[in-house]
């Protein structure tokens, strides 16, 4: 068995050359990350380099009765008995005061396909979803739905239902705090879907002031 080398005095290690000193991570270097995430998380900058501002506000709009909706013309024919409708002087009690206001029909008399009434008052509307509603309840609608509003914003809901004598009808109504209305289309037969001609007449109705 080889004997055991006796312990002697360790070489001292061979000294290394000291590593430069880290700079510290303080103010100094932590700056340009903290203002980039600044502008990134708080407010953007525009093109001009200024702060962007919150959005514009909507121009101020007034209502007007054209001549014709949807190529039918204003008509003085009676409209369908028993038939359910939101009438004016109801829908001016929701704006205070009432600034504008359109009620009208459009048809090509009772034997023509098609029957358009709208009803729409502007002033400053307290509670738009609750007007809302209310424009909608004369039609008996029991599943109104959320359709896209158009380019005035607000908030509009379509629905069908049916006449007393055994017609159809869409209902859409739309409010926001300026403006608020209700149209409706009767025909004899069913109808397909009318979001694209409500939002046409919607841009009929309304036009920006000034």
């Amino acid at each position: 068995m080889p004997k055991r080398r006796p312990a002697g005095p360790r070489r001292p290690a061979a000294r290394r050359h000291p590593a430069a000193p880290r700079r510290p991570l303080g103010l100094t270097g932590a700056l340009p990350a903290l203002v980039a995430a600044a502008l990134v998380a708080g407010c953007a900058v525009s093109d001009t380099g200024q702060p962007a501002g919150p959005a514009p506000t909507p121009a101020a709009r007034t209502l007007r009765t054209p001549d014709t909706l949807l190529d039918l013309p204003r008509s003085g024919a009676p409209l369908p008995a028993g038939l359910p409708r939101f009438r004016l002087d109801e829908l001016t009690r929701q704006a205070a005061p009432a600034t504008s206001t359109v009620e009208a029909t459009y048809s090509r008399g009772r034997s023509g396909p098609e029957t358009i009434m709208v009803s729409a008052v502007s002033g400053r509307i307290a509670d738009p979803q609750a007007t809302l509603a209310l424009l909608l309840k004369p039609y008996r609608i029991p599943k109104p739905r959320s359709v896209e509003f158009g380019r005035f914003g607000g908030e509009a809901r379509c629905g069908r239902g049916r006449t007393a004598d055994e017609g159809h009808l869409t209902a859409c109504a739309w409010a926001d705090p300026e403006i608020a209305g209700v149209v409706v289309f009767l025909t004899p037969t069913k109808q397909p879907d009318r979001k694209d001609d409500f939002l046409a007449v919607r841009d009929e109705l309304e036009q920006p002031t000034g």
